[in-house]
């Protein structure tokens, strides 16, 4: 029983005493923290007031070097240095400033003050390190080029020594500290002994039931020994443990419903993996928010690949796009920035999908399926994404090495969930613009409508801007109400889906071809001058004189669409903004030469010119004398029948 209670006793003493050092300890680091938090402020204060003075308007430099020492000299720390952030040595021509250690790097970093301890060896001190950034002002602008507000202009750095108090303070109240450990460890000896095996007995389950909660067992219980004062504590600590063991797995149920993750990725303990699985779904809220407001894929896309920078740090990225096995956009991505992408870069890619068995990390069943290669001269991890049967998207994460490989596979999960958030949102803005494609295209030939012109015409506007010169050609194919009245209309309707096909393969891919109206066509062709729109013109022209309908079988040999008969196209010629900068009246000039075609034979190109527009109000002029003459005879004859009804009329009076 002696040794019992002495093992309780040294027990008591040794809790005690612990917790009378570590009371001790808290309240010194408190003193240390509160010390160098009250110095980076005013070392802050003072550095800004110093290095943002408003009232600095020549010779800034000395300035800050007068400062520098007068700080330097009145601090009397063991060691103070400021530095230059890179844009500033850069803008002066001097030096890049080396940052000396970690502190001073965070500094720069999080834009902050930081600080750290050092306990120096076989001494009753400390090496207490302070850096402080410089935050860049308006009146750093106006001599440090290449500064903006807000950025990191240097920082002041500075070290002291502080002593350490836990021993000052055990030496200045030993004894009675001793006194006062040595009593209360005999009332906790006497109290424990009274109950001293269920007390036991407790604590070892206690500590079970505390060490599987750590470890993420919520299971265990804790049994009640009969111990009056622990019976309330017992029960509401295993009724805490139900509650925790219900509600975590409630929860994780519910998460792995609507999110994807690999356990392995997060801490062990279920509350702290439900933190950051918490924290991550709010990313992902958020993600989603974002780029529902986005209407182009690219910008969506552009996402995705943030939220593979933030998870992956890698040697380079590749994305693509490709649509009916076309790239319609790509980019490499790297340090340097980014680049184009070629068609060897997805081939690459692509077979990497196609060998034997490949390493494949995840692969939902709907069409993304993400693998990993690694060789000697690549490590790399492939992400295709199928978001319909003509539209897939490649990223292909390269890194440094197959460590670096094997590290961020599990990572990929993660970014699963935002491609799964994403993937719905680039089906629909495919599906709104397939959508409005259809409402701006002409449904017979697939040309651009008027419709889609007046939003093309605000286009045309702003690239005038910018210098840019646009031919307006306008077409109409010759007799073309006789082919009508001699073939019919479903042969007409051939002739001018081969006028289009022909339009198609003469101009090139950013010009835009417009149906006008019934046999009537527009072609804006962008960056023409005049003698470029009249060649293309005159191509369109002659392929079209000699260009027949593809027959795809027998059957189309004898179809009546395939009826040979001559046929020949008008075009007029306008050039913006040569003659006008209003495409309608550009339009309505090309008109002008397209009727002077007409007139002068048809089946020909011609320019338009100001000779033209003379002809046309001479014209105008002539029809509206000719309109004018015959609504004058037109008054005389109606005044000679009003002349003869009053006669008449005078007569029957007399009568």
């Amino acid at each position: 029983m002696f040794f019992t209670r002495l093992k309780i006793f040294i027990l008591a003493f040794v809790l005690l005493s612990l917790f009378s050092y570590f009371l001790l300890y808290k309240l010194d680091f408190y003193v240390k923290n509160q010390t160098v938090s009250i110095l980076s402020s005013e070392l802050s204060s003072v550095a800004n007031i110093v290095f943002s003075n408003t009232n600095i308007k020549h010779n800034a430099s000395a300035h800050h070097t007068i400062a520098f020492d007068s700080l330097k000299n009145q601090s009397g720390f063991k060691d103070f240095w400021f530095s230059r952030s890179d844009i500033i040595s850069d803008g002066l021509g001097k030096p890049r400033v080396y940052l000396r250690d970690v502190i001073e790097r965070k500094a720069y970093l999080t834009k902050s003050s930081e600080s750290s301890f050092t306990k120096i060896a076989n001494s009753n001190q400390n090496l207490i390190r302070i850096s402080v950034p410089i935050i860049a002002s308006k009146s750093c602008l106006s001599c440090h080029n290449g500064l903006k507000i807000g950025d990191i202009a240097g920082s002041v750095n500075t070290s002291f020594i502080s002593d350490d108090n836990i021993l000052t303070i055990y030496d200045s109240m030993k004894i009675e500290l001793l006194s006062i450990i040595g009593i209360a460890s005999l009332i906790f000896m006497f109290i424990m002994l009274s109950s001293i095996n269920s007390f036991t007995k407790i604590v070892f389950n206690l500590r079970s039931a505390i060490q599987g909660a750590i470890a993420g067992d919520f299971t265990i219980r804790i049994k009640n020994q009969g111990i009056g004062i622990f019976n309330d504590a017992i029960k509401l600590s295993n009724q805490l443990l139900i509650a925790l063991d219900k509600s975590i797995t409630s929860i994780d149920v519910k998460i792995t419903s609507i999110f994807i993750y690999n356990k392995s990725s997060y801490s062990k303990n279920p509350l702290l993996r439900i933190t950051e699985l918490i924290a991550e779904i709010t990313n992902l809220f958020l993600f989603k928010s974002k780029i529902e407001s986005l209407r182009q894929n690219t910008e969506v896309c552009k996402e995705i690949q943030n939220v593979i920078s933030r998870y992956i740090k890698y040697k380079y990225l590749i994305f693509a796009e490709v649509v009916d096995n076309n790239i319609v956009n790509g980019c490499r991505i790297e340090d340097k920035g980014e680049s184009k992408i070629v068609v060897g870069d997805v081939k690459s890619i692509e077979s990497r999908f196609q060998v034997d068995n490949p390493n494949v990390i995840f692969n939902d069943d709907k069409g993304c399926i993400f693998i990993s290669t690694s060789t000697d001269q690549l490590n790399v991890i492939d992400l295709k994404i199928r978001i319909s049967d003509s539209t897939i998207l490649y990223y292909s994460i390269v890194l440094n090495s197959k460590r670096d490989l094997i590290s961020k596979e599990n990572s990929i999960i993660r970014i699963y969930n935002y491609i799964r958030e994403a993937r719905p949102i680039i089906k629909n803005n495919m599906l709104v613009k397939s959508i409005e494609e259809s409402s701006y295209r002409d449904p017979l030939t697939k040309a651009y409508n008027r419709l889609y012109l007046e939003k093309y015409a605000l286009i045309v506007e702003s690239k005038l801007k910018q210098y840019t010169s646009f031919g307006i050609l306008m077409l109409d194919i010759d007799h073309f109400k006789k082919v009508n009245d001699t073939y019919g209309h479903a042969v007409g309707d051939s002739a001018i889906c081969l006028l289009t096909d022909t339009i198609r393969k003469a101009i090139r891919a950013n010009d835009k071809l417009f149906r006008y109206g019934g046999e009537e066509f527009v072609v804006i062709l962008e960056g023409c001058d005049m003698k470029s729109a009249h060649i293309i013109a005159e191509k369109i022209r002659t392929m079209f004189i000699v260009a027949k309908h593809p027959r795809s079988n027998e059957a189309d040999k004898n179809s009546a669409l395939n009826i040979d008969f001559p046929k020949s196209v008008s075009i007029g010629v306008s050039v913006m903004p040569d003659f006008s900068k209003d495409i309608w009246e550009c339009i309505n000039q090309a008109d002008l030469a397209l009727y002077e075609a007409k007139e002068s034979g048809r089946n020909r190109v011609v320019k338009y010119s100001v000779e033209l527009k003379t002809k046309e109000l001479q014209k105008n002029k002539q029809e509206k004398v000719a309109q004018d003459s015959v609504s004058n005879s037109s008054i005389d004859i109606n005044n000679d029948e009003d002349d003869e009804k009053a006669f008449l009329e005078s007569l029957k009076l007399n009568q």
